[in-house]
């Protein structure tokens, strides 16, 4: 016990930043505040200053492709490395434990997070599982139609394939305009997609293309009166924008914790919602719903803490606060690179469909160089390869000043 408490103290000091309040049992406090620190900011660029200072990002570097995999912050790094010591001290007291219980109410904040049902919830690794336990278990019929569309994710595509090749479904894909200009364009597109074998529609909550936000509400105002079962990709949703299932109206939600949220990696959830989740019988919850049962064998404790923990940090900034600093991050960089030719910009512009996601094509260079040329500036951004594209994540760290830096190198390079 000397020996924990020992590290556990060592381990609230090393960041010298914002350390994670630590109970006597070892496991974080769950934050009502922000942190100290985060506290005595005069204004919100300075708060956001801050939480630049809590990742490891070298100060040289760029990062702007959260929207594949978000950096965490030093307390989400800090608490990983605290609770596998922890673990690793007494592995099988500790997993099927204290700890063990402390992964079960993971659970109960991811529900909070997203406006759930704690039994609405199930503990996956990432968006292509929680997707996956949909496909396989899903009860469709030779010929029921699955709609979604072209820009969608190769990994939330997988299960819909499952359900094609051992089913006899048949998946059909309707073409979004980029940009996307209105949500009547996106309503009337689904719905002249919509037949009577529509049984199953998957659609991403934020597009991982060009970070177009889906009015999910409106679109399940065509899918609940045909009893269509309504599927969100929330892969690069939670962090990024509020997300409150009940609002949006889907029968399930699949998320990852390692994007936005800037969670351990290898760390999700699935929403299903009670209502239509008896539809949904994976092997992987034939024994219950518990972030431990039988069906799920052994987890990885301490990765599933960590994303409790990633969701305190985000809490305790505010997912409000979070979501205006990246949508004004993302409008400056997409005003500047307005100004630039050699591209065409395909993420929407109006507010209401919009994220911290901006998108581009280019005209006249291939993606790949442009990639290559920025990454050798210390400047991160993503390839999308199917449409010659760069896309931009402008999370909460990012800086205009770094937007500033990234839209001369661009325009010096085309």
């Amino acid at each position: 016990m000397t020996s924990r408490r020992k590290f556990i103290k060592t381990a609230g000091l090393f960041s010298g930043l914002t350390a994670i309040p630590i109970l006597s049992n070892g496991f974080p406090v769950h934050h009502t505040a922000p942190p100290r620190d985060f506290r005595t900011a005069v204004d919100e660029d300075e708060l956001f200053m801050m939480i630049r200072k809590q990742l490891l990002i070298p100060e040289n570097r760029i990062y702007l492709n959260t929207g594949s995999l978000g950096p965490s912050p030093l307390p989400v790094i800090e608490a990983l490395n605290l609770f596998t010591r922890q673990l690793e001290m007494n592995p099988v007291s500790e997993n099927w434990g204290a700890l063990g219980d402390q992964m079960e109410l993971v659970r109960k904040k991811v529900a909070d997070f997203i406006n759930a049902d704690v039994e609405e919830i199930i503990l996956t690794r990432n968006t292509t599982e929680g997707l996956n336990l949909i496909g396989q278990s899903l009860d469709l019929k030779k010929d029921d139609e699955i709609l979604t569309t072209t820009l969608e994710h190769g990994g939330g595509e997988v299960g819909l394939e499952f359900l094609e090749q051992t089913k006899g479904a048949v998946i059909r894909k309707l073409e979004l305009p980029m940009p996307t200009r209105s949500v009547d364009e996106i309503i009337s597109a689904v719905g002249e997609a919509i037949t009577e074998k529509t049984k199953l529609v998957m659609l991403s909550h934020v597009n991982t293309v060009t970070g177009l936000l889906m009015p999910f509400a409106e679109v399940a105002r065509l899918t609940k009166p045909k009893g269509i079962y309504l599927v969100a990709d929330g892969a690069q949703a939670p962090g990024l924008t509020k997300v409150n299932v009940k609002a949006l109206e889907v029968d399930a939600y699949a998320a990852s914790g390692h994007k936005w949220l800037m969670g351990p990696k290898e760390t999700g959830f699935l929403y299903l919602n009670k209502k239509s989740k008896d539809k949904i019988h994976p092997v992987f919850t034939s024994s219950g719903f518990a972030a431990y049962s039988k069906s799920s064998g052994t987890r990885n404790v301490a990765t599933i803490i960590g994303l409790g923990v990633a969701i305190d940090w985000h809490t305790a900034i505010g997912m409000e606060k979070i979501e205006r600093r990246c949508l004004e991050i993302r409008n400056y960089c997409l005003n500047e690179l307005k100004k630039l030719s050699g591209l065409k910009i395909i993420s929407p512009e109006l507010e209401s469909l919009s994220t911290g996601i901006v998108s581009f094509t280019l005209t006249s260079k291939t993606n790949t160089d442009i990639y290559s040329k920025l990454k050798d500036q210390e400047i991160i951004v993503k390839v999308l390869t199917q449409h010659n594209a760069i896309r931009i994540s402008c999370h909460i760290f990012i800086l205009k000043t770094e937007i500033d830096k990234f839209i001369k190198t661009l325009k010096f390079l085309l």
